[in-house]
Parts: C-alpha cells; structure tokens; sequence
C-alpha cells in the first residue's frame, strides 16, 4: 500500500468533505433538496452545458489541427506563435472578455460579426467567448501529445503508400488519442467554469445567458444562499469528474505511465 499517497488522499477527501458539509449545515438539507430543483438552477445548468458543449466541439478540431502542424516544427517562431495562441488560457479571463467586448462593440468588423452572428448578451456571444478559452487551453496539451508520437511512424505509413490524410487520420491521431481526449475534456472544463470573460460579453441574464458561474455571483448577490450553494457544489463535482477522467485517460489508466 502507498501509504504516502493515502495519507495526502484522506487529508484533501476530509478538508473537502469538513468544509462542503459545514456551509451545507447552515444552510439545511431541505433548503438545498429544493434548490436543485428550482427552474434557476437548471436554467444555469442547461445554458452552461449547451454553452461549453458547443464551444468545444468547435475548437477541438482546430486546435487538433494548429497543434499538430506546431508539433512538426520547432524554433523560435513556433514557440511564440504558441505563447500569442495560449494567451487566452494565460491571461486574466476578464481582460480577454474585456477586449472582445471593446472589439465586437468599437470596430467596425466586431460590429459587423455582431450584426450577422448577435453577439452581444446572448449565447452565441458566451460560445464564443468560451470557444476562445477553450482552444487556447486545449493547445499546448495536444502539442504535446502530437511530440509524442514518434515521426517514424508516418514514414513507414508513407512507404505503404498511405498519403497524408490517411496517415494523420490512420496513425497520427489514434497514437495520440489519449494526450487529445484529455485536453478536449480540460477545454470543456475550462468553458463550462468560465466567469470573468463569459460574463463581459454576455451578461448576466438570468434564464438567457447565465451560466452556472455567473449565476452563482447573481443569486449570493441577492441572497439565494441555498441556490448558489446547489450550484457551487454542482460544479465542483462536474470539475471534479472531468478533471479526473482526463488524468486517468492520458495517464492509459490507474497508475501513471
């Protein structure tokens, strides 16, 4: 038995446990049972989830794409071409909110992508808030996961005669498969958690663009503890599942390869 690591388990599963049971304590079980209930927090649950959802499935094949083209090259050029793709994931999430807004509301191609795709508070400007972050969080961790796959295996699929499609779609990607899944799953956790950024282009509407985060800030704001606290613990546990199917898929299983 891995005694180190069952001390560190039982000590963050018991500070975890201590702290979600205390604040549920004041509150009261009945209050919460409802709270799960209420149309607010499924309205924040569904918007979340569609949001993200969306997002990902769009910037995952992009990202795939980018990486995998990044990953076949090396020096300066890539390095910083990947650090201005990541900043998104690496800057604070209201200032990449921030100057969407100023773009899409202040020129006069933001204006137009508003004019046709309505940005501005509502959905569609939370998807694509949240499909920015996810791209730039799923970026390097698939860079990665492509270096992994050792080159020599699309020559030997180029001497069967496979071009390049079918060798990136036959060797390359199934290879890599793990490295790619888990950051498909940690961009999703990435849109679905967003508050700062989400928020400045989409508002705060409750039952049209507010999402769990934004919805959280809403209801402590007017005093609906017992939803905001259904909706916190909620996204701990959706955080909590997809951060660790993402760990175990990468990893190849339990135990760290």
């Amino acid at each position: 038995m891995d005694l180190p690591m069952l001390i560190i388990l039982l000590t963050s599963l018991g500070v975890s446990i201590y702290v979600i049971a205390s604040v549920v304590s004041g509150v009261g079980m009945g209050s919460l049972a409802t709270a799960f209930t209420s149309w607010e927090f499924r309205s924040a649950l569904t918007l979340s989830l569609v949001a993200a959802f969306l997002a990902t499935i769009l910037a995952a094949p992009l990202a795939i794409s980018i990486a995998y083209v990044m990953a076949r090259r090396g020096g300066l050029l890539t390095l910083v071409a990947e650090s201005l793709l990541t900043l998104p994931f690496t800057t604070t999430p209201v200032a990449t909110g921030s100057l969407l807004l100023l773009f899409i509301a202040q020129t006069s191609l933001g204006r137009w992508l508003n004019s046709i795709l309505n940005l501005l508070f509502t959905l569609n400007g939370a998807v694509l808030v949240q499909f920015i972050l996810a791209f730039s969080t799923m970026l390097t961790p698939m860079i990665e996961a492509f270096k992994t796959v050792d080159v020599e295996y699309e020559y030997v699929s180029r001497t069967l005669g496979h071009g390049f499609l079918s060798t990136y779609i036959s060797v390359v990607i199934p290879l890599a498969r793990r490295g790619l899944l888990s950051a498909i799953l940690m961009g999703f956790m990435k849109a679905f958690s967003d508050f700062g950024a989400t928020v400045m282009v989409a508002g705060i509407i409750i039952g049209r663009t507010a999402t769990l985060p934004g919805a959280i800030y809403v209801e402590m704001g007017s005093g609906n503890v017992n939803i905001a606290l259904a909706m916190i613990i909620l996204s701990i546990i959706v955080s909590f599942i997809i951060s660790l199917l993402a760990r175990i898929i990468r990893s190849g299983g339990f135990e760290r390869t």
